[in-house]
């Protein structure tokens, strides 16, 4: 899961297996994931409704030579008998979470489509794509089908997902969420809106991690085991950096990535809790492996995604656990194949959710054949809050903060737009966002030196902001335009001189 880069296009021909698996895990797996009736009903009564869709593909139509991978064989037809997942594996094996580790994909697809149910619009509408990325393995997903837009490209049913809320009911009578809430408040007793928000999502990943850990401590046992041999084991975000790291990047940008190292080392003081889980769970050999423990955190950080909790009448559309504005109320998820779609600011997919808690990955415009499936992990126009989570900057998109970290923010200068996706530059025309302007002057109304009248002027300005008072807003910009733009400029400055040291 990295910002899509132009590669190759693959060819791989997939085609939906519709016997029973042979073997005994493919059996047993597809016991466990079965979803509940009325989500077959709802799912078949979906996917009747796409017909109209799916009569327009070629199933069989030929993909340029160059569009293979590594881990399916050209014009290779899966059926159920290639549904080994001992192939190639030793009994009772983990998967290594070394950062060379291949990652495995060979057992993924008929994992996702036979065991957990998982059904693409057409078996040439979502295929996975394997490359080296930074000398690191990395996947994505494309699509080699025209997909019209409102077609759902891939459904996952809600039993398919590994859901914060079905493990808090799983290990209730071990580890309650009041457990955990209450250890977080002891690590931070902070109890404003940001501090609630912030511990409401982290007990969520928190059980999302332990039933990582569970999983990989049975191995080739795991039910979940090719999914868990598929993840990523490199990671370049904010709690992957040490502190020389640090003395490499913008001061933004590392204090971005402090707060998101920070909340790691703050769920791993959880660990504790763990102890409460039987030893069959969760052996002391995988609760005290360190690397263990950040690689599910990891997992769960970049890859999860939050919906609206079934019980509620709110929007139910996806939201990122990158959101400032997380749903506190929504359940949080991992999403298997779903979780393979890249980011970028130009998506052409979208993850919703129905009253069941099943999961759409849905197109959001017309998608033609040979092209990536992308979707939004946050707002593109702050780039370093990408890196910071995600472990990619984004190049393309034209917007960017502009980087202007007063020492003290204040609720007026919130009024005016002070926020990374508002106070914007334009990288292409050099055109300066109204908030930027906004709160710089603001912030020169406030200098006594410069203004000299006891801030009534800056009363005045954000008085008129507020009250949708335009043409006083305007004057007051003519007014001080001169010393709005040498503030401007000295920030831009700076921000040069900041980078040329980085760069020496």
């Amino acid at each position: 899961r990295r910002r899509h880069r132009p590669t190759k296009k693959t060819k791989m021909k997939m085609k939906t297996s519709t016997a029973t698996a042979t073997t005994t895990t493919a059996t047993t797996t597809s016991a466990l994931f079965s979803t509940a009736q009325n989500q077959n009903d709802y799912q078949n009564e979906y996917y009747e409704n796409q017909t109209d869709h799916q009569s327009g593909y070629d199933y069989d139509h030929e993909y340029p030579q160059d569009y293979q991978t590594d881990y399916y064989a050209q014009e290779h037809e899966r059926d159920s008998s290639d549904y080994d997942p001992n192939r190639s594996i030793q009994p009772g094996q983990k998967p290594s979470i070394s950062e060379t580790s291949p990652r495995d994909l060979s057992l993924l697809p008929a994992f996702a489509t036979d065991a957990l149910s998982i059904q693409p619009l057409s078996p040439s509408s979502f295929l996975l794509h394997a490359q080296q990325l930074d000398g690191f393995p990395d996947v994505s997903a494309y699509t080699a089908s025209d997909i019209f837009a409102g077609s759902t490209v891939l459904f996952v049913p809600a039993a398919s997902a590994l859901s914060a809320y079905d493990i808090k009911y799983e290990l209730s009578a071990h580890i309650t969420v009041e457990q955990v809430q209450d250890k977080l408040y002891e690590i931070d007793f902070r109890s404003d809106p940001v501090q609630r928000r912030k511990r409401n999502l982290m007990w969520k990943q928190f059980f999302l991690v332990l039933k990582l850990l569970m999983e990989y401590q049975k191995g080739t046992d795991s039910p979940w085991f090719p999914y868990l041999a598929s993840l990523p084991r490199f990671f370049s975000n904010g709690p992957s950096m040490t502190p020389f790291c640090y003395n490499c990047i913008p001061s933004y940008l590392t204090e971005l990535c402090q707060k998101e190292r920070a909340t790691m080392n703050q769920l791993l003081m959880l660990k504790s809790l763990s102890a409460n889980l039987p030893h069959e769970w969760l052996s002391d050999e995988t609760r005290g492996n360190a690397d263990l423990w950040k690689w599910a955190y990891q997992i769960v950080l970049t890859r999860a995604v939050t919906s609206a909790s079934p019980s509620t009448d709110g929007d139910e559309r996806d939201v990122d656990v990158d959101d400032d504005d997380e749903n506190e109320h929504g359940d949080l998820r991992l999403l298997p194949l779903a979780d393979m779609i890249n980011h970028s600011h130009e998506p052409n997919v979208e993850i919703l959710h129905d009253e069941y808690g099943n999961a759409y990955v849905q197109a959001i415009r017309d998608i033609p054949a040979n092209t990536p499936l992308c979707r939004s992990y946050g707002n593109p126009a702050n780039p370093s809050y990408l890196l910071a989570r995600y472990g990619f900057l984004e190049e393309d998109h034209p917007w960017s903060f502009c980087k202007l970290l007063p020492g003290h923010v204040t609720e007026e200068m919130v009024d005016l737009g002070y926020h990374p996706h508002r106070l914007l530059f334009d990288k292409t025309t050099g055109d300066v966002s109204e908030e930027v302007w906004d709160v710089l002057l603001y912030l020169v109304l406030g200098d006594e030196d410069t203004c000299g009248d006891g801030g009534a002027t800056q009363r005045q300005f954000h008085r008129a902001h507020v009250e949708g008072n335009h043409e006083v807003k305007a004057q007051i910009h003519r007014e001080w335009y001169v010393h709005t733009l040498a503030t401007l400029a000295e920030h831009v400055e700076e921000v040069l001189r900041e980078l040329e040291v980085l760069e020496e």
